[in-house]
């Protein structure tokens, strides 16, 4: 594990516990914050998620069946995002609906948490992976606690930065690729965009469009240059 990774670990530690204070306690109001987490993690999914994801199928080189099996897999993991919560806002009592949220968030932190870990990234690419995750983190953590504060303070953040904690330990002691992390990156990235549609694109009432569209340009172009850059 590089000093990165750690501080990474840190960080996302600290978000998973602390999320809706961050944002309801800081100099930046809550429509920048969440315009803000919205823009990058957008930015994010397009030009570092489906770019790797397309890099992942391409070393597979089409010697499975489809040619297109984490394509599928990504599919796969947003179609079971949506239904969960579909299937838990239909006609649920609250705290039903909450722990089957918190549940499937719980292992999608494990998810992200695991590939970040496993792919032990440094320096600058660090920099800007850590930013990325820990404001799609940011985001959802602060929606969860929005919508169900009293069990998330008193349960679901510990949930979370616990699984988070696990995915951190399990990525560093399992392995960094083949089939097994693959997979993990095709799940994980289809929830991640169903994630970022449905919770981080600002609605109106939180949306500040300037500072979103700010947000996700500027971190896109700096991605882009910096991968040119650096070949990363």
């Amino acid at each position: 594990m590089t000093i990165e990774s750690g501080i990474i670990g840190v960080i996302l530690l600290f978000i998973q516990l602390f999320a809706l204070k961050i944002v309801t306690h800081s100099p930046i109001s809550e429509r920048k914050w969440l315009s803000i987490s919205g823009g990058v993690a957008i930015a994010y999914v397009f030009v570092y998620i489906l770019p790797t994801m397309h890099e992942e199928q391409d070393k597979l080189g089409g010697s499975l069946a489809l040619d297109s099996e984490l394509y599928f897999l990504g599919l796969v993991g947003l179609l079971v995002y949506y239904s969960v919560y579909k299937f838990a806002k239909s006609d649920r009592s609250s705290k039903y609906i909450f722990r089957v949220q918190i549940g499937f968030f719980a292992f999608y932190a494990f998810m992200v948490s695991y590939i970040v870990f496993a792919s032990d990234v440094k320096t600058v690419e660090a920099l800007f992976y850590g930013l990325a995750i820990s404001l799609h983190f940011i985001g959802i953590s602060y929606h969860i606690g929005i919508d169900f504060e009293k069990a998330h303070h008193k349960v679901g953040r510990w949930l979370l930065a616990s699984a988070t904690l696990i995915g951190a330990i399990a990525g560093t002691v399992g392995p960094s690729s083949g089939l097994f992390v693959d997979t993990l990156i095709a799940f994980s990235s289809g929830a991640m965009i169903f994630n970022v549609i449905s919770k981080e694109l600002p609605e109106e009432r939180y949306a500040h469009l300037p500072t979103f569209l700010i947000a996700s340009l500027a971190f896109s172009i700096s991605l882009l240059t910096l991968k040119a850059l650096f070949n990363w």
